[in-house]
Parts: C-alpha cells; structure tokens; sequence
C-alpha cells in the first residue's frame, strides 16, 4: 500500500511528528495548518497508510519572487524580481526516513512549480535548505541542475525548465 500525499488537514496527528528538528516540528504542530487555512502557504502531507491520520513527511509550499544573480546561468535575461514557487519547509519523521519519503515530497514540489508556471508563469522553484544537510538532500536529487542563489549557500534555485522537464511539461 502506498502512502497517500494529501493537503494538510485538523484530523492528521501533527504533534505525533518527529523529524528531529525542533523548529520543524513545532511549525508542523502549531503553524503549518492555520498557515494553510489562512491561504498563506499550502502544506502536503504524507500519509501512514495503515493510518491516515499519522503524517510520515511534509511539504509547505508557497509564492515568492526572488532576485537572481548575474552569475546564475539560466537567469542572465530574466529581469529581477521574477515570481517563483518557494519550498519553504520539508521534513520526513524519523520512522519513515530512508523510504524514499523526502524524494517523494521533492518530487511534488518540482511537478507542482511546473504546473504553476505552466498556468500563471513562474521561473521554478526555489529552495530554502535549513541546513548543510538539507542542501546536500537537494544537491543529491538535483545535482547540477541546482543554483545558489544566495551568499549563505542554502538558497536554492532549480529554473522552470528543468522543473518542466522532470514534470514531463513541454
């Protein structure tokens, strides 16, 4: 059986989660779902399949723009700021990690920039990575394809047509 990605709802046990990063659990528990309610970010979640109501994984997504460096290939000709798809927060549960759970909630969020784009416009999707660990998560799936765009090194941008071409948009 697989597990089901669905938007995030009052009946998911949101406080059972445990990533291992506080901050994410505490915005899972407490924000994540007034967030989405309040039409400011929208947050999936991944279903337990032997219990809908435990989360094994997350991902909030929201709209932003972003000013891309003249050092940024694909971004040389678009002018600043451009409007894009933010992953803002994604986590699997401890119990689940190693399942193929963050890939699956990455591979979402890149299908879903290109759906974005392909109805209202959009130059892809960026990526706040929380940390070294994160970005290496990102860099692993997306390799080359990713750019920096930020000095801290955990901004990230992976430009529409890679997004389209992952999502099978021409």
């Amino acid at each position: 059986m697989r597990a089901k990605l669905t938007p995030i709802q009052k009946r998911h046990n949101r406080r059972d989660f445990d990533c291992g990063n506080e901050q994410l659990n505490n915005y899972l528990a407490n924000s994540a779902r007034s967030s989405d309610s309040k039409r400011m970010t929208r947050t999936f979640v991944l279903e337990d399949p032997r219990d809908s109501n435990r989360v094994m994984g997350f991902v909030t997504l929201t709209p932003t723009t972003i000013d891309i460096p003249d050092e940024c290939f694909a971004g040389r000709k678009l002018k600043s700021p451009v409007p894009a798809l933010l992953l803002a927060k994604m986590a699997v549960d401890n119990r689940y990690k190693g399942q193929g759970c963050g890939k699956r909630l990455f591979t979402y969020s890149i299908i879903t920039a290109a759906e974005i784009s392909d109805a209202v416009g959009g130059v892809g999707l960026v990526i706040d990575a929380k940390d070294q660990d994160a970005k290496a998560f990102y860099l692993d799936r997306a390799g080359d394809d990713l750019e920096i765009i930020d000095e801290t090194g955990l901004k990230l941008w992976l430009p529409i047509g890679v997004c389209n071409f992952i999502a099978g948009i021409a």
